[in-house]
């Protein structure tokens, strides 16, 4: 089974398939048929949700506005960008979770490999660096020890304000700026709450520029919002395009044919194989390490919204898949034997980026008298890199191991948009067929009362 959507992205459930698999491995039709009702009730469920009617920490979850935000943040997003590369070489993201993850996606999938490393490829925008998403002292310290603070504008993003890793690297950026002689009005903006908490305070009585992390929005769901745009504009990321392939997305995700709507047609394949076929553990492997960083992504969104002791209704479940993330190729080289040998408890997404553009590379002919490099002469890297993936689902499948790959034409903005938000509206079709809450996360709020209790 193939969605096809205008935009060119594909999801190909094929190798998912009884037809493919087995009956014992793989999705049959009377399993699609039994989910059908529950898949009718969770796109209703969702329109509650878009409605603004359901509640997480006394807010509606709103992540599905994000597509939608009108023109003038946008120019003003753009516009800090601009500004920005006039004063400064470099920017410090300083956020964890969402308001680290989301970010670092958008700037290794968008912005040249070797960013950082060439000022020719950045178009006169400045270097970027992440910070405040470990504890780990010598990363904060290697970071201070070869950025120039004076030619340095830091980007400190937090609702409250007090979680623990951003805040301890923002007291320590606050103190050196201090004792440099320089400012946090002229050298911090910060992405808070509008209206309250530590950081806003800080903001107001320093008098520095803000951005708002919008009211409904969690920070799994966050990226396509301004906690993710400033750092992309900061980049030169064409933030207009990245929402426009979110609302394309975001327009396919309200057909109700299930066979019409890729993110609940995932979320359904996603939900039989886990319940029925025994696959708690979801393998995200894109070919493209510009996505490298999706994977980790998307631990953070699958884990934290449906990993669950409770469901609605108060019953103990302890539900949600385990994700793991990979690389193809590399990690065909370290994890494929586990895929297919292995206990078969595991559904791998592939993700296939279908043309390289410019960045493509024909493999030269050389030392000819050598078969097996003669083989890959001639060949673009992208076949080989298709053929790797072609083989491992295939190898796969031989073993009655299951697979989904979805398609993108090309990694561009307008595709990642599609891409990001496919799979935060695929996650919440998933929490409402598995009966949780995917927009709140109290285990991590249980640690970090222990923590806090540790610390004081």
């Amino acid at each position: 089974m193939n969605i096809k959507l205008n935009s060119g992205f594909n999801l190909d459930t094929t190798f998912a398939m009884a037809e493919s698999l087995g009956a014992n491995d793989g999705i049959e039709k009377r399993d699609l048929e039994e989910y059908s009702l529950l898949a009718d009730q969770a796109f209703e469920a969702i329109k509650s949700v878009r409605k603004g009617d359901i509640l997480s920490h006394g807010e509606p979850a709103l992540f599905m506005n994000l597509p939608y935000q009108e023109s003038a943040l946008i120019e003003k997003l753009s516009s800090i960008g601009e500004r920005t590369k006039s004063r400064f070489d470099t920017v410090v993201a300083i956020g964890i979770g969402g308001s680290y993850l989301g970010n670092k996606v958008l700037f290794e999938a968008l912005r040249h490999p070797y960013y950082n490393e060439d000022s020719c490829v950045r178009n006169g925008y400045p270097r970027l660096f992440f910070a405040g998403n470990n504890l780990d002292p010598s990363h904060l310290k290697g970071l201070l020890d070869v950025i120039d603070l004076k030619k340095t504008k830091f980007i400190v993003i937090s609702k409250s304000g007090g979680t623990t890793e951003p805040s301890a690297a923002f007291l320590v950026v606050a103190d050196r700026l201090k004792k440099s002689n320089l400012t946090l009005k002229d050298h911090v903006i910060a992405v808070t709450d509008p209206d309250k908490g530590i950081l806003r305070t800080i903001v107001n009585q320093n008098q520095m520029e803000s951005f708002n992390v919008p009211h409904g929005i969690g920070g799994r769901f966050s990226v396509l919002s301004e906690v993710g745009l400033i750092t992309a504009a900061m980049t030169g990321v064409p933030i207009q395009e990245l929402l426009d392939g979110a609302k394309s997305m975001d327009q396919a995700c309200q057909i109700p044919d299930v066979e019409k709507n890729p993110a609940l047609m995932y979320a359904v394949f996603c939900t039989i194989l886990y319940k029925k076929k025994g696959k708690n553990i979801s393998v995200i492997m894109p070919y493209s390490n510009s996505l490298k960083s999706l994977g980790e992504w998307y631990v953070q969104l699958l884990a934290e919204s449906l990993g669950k002791e409770k469901n609605k209704a108060g019953e103990v479940v302890y539900e949600g898949r385990t994700p793991i993330p990979a690389v193809g190729t590399t990690d065909m080289h370290a994890q494929t034997q586990q895929h297919r040998e292995g206990a078969n408890i595991r559904l791998l997404t592939f993700i296939r980026i279908k043309d390289f553009k410019d960045s493509e590379i024909i493999i030269p002919d050389q030392f000819q008298e050598h078969a097996k490099l003669a083989q890959l002469s001639g060949k673009s890297m992208s076949q080989a890199l298709h053929a790797a993936l072609d083989a491992n689902a295939e190898s796969l499948r031989e073993a009655h191991r299951s697979s989904i790959t979805i398609e993108m034409p090309v990694l561009n903005a307008y595709h990642l948009g599609e891409l990001l938000y496919f799979f935060e509206m695929a996650t919440a079709f998933e929490g409402e067929l598995l009966g949780v809450n995917p927009y709140d996360q109290p285990g991590v709020e249980a640690y970090k009362k222990i923590m806090t209790k540790i610390l004081s």
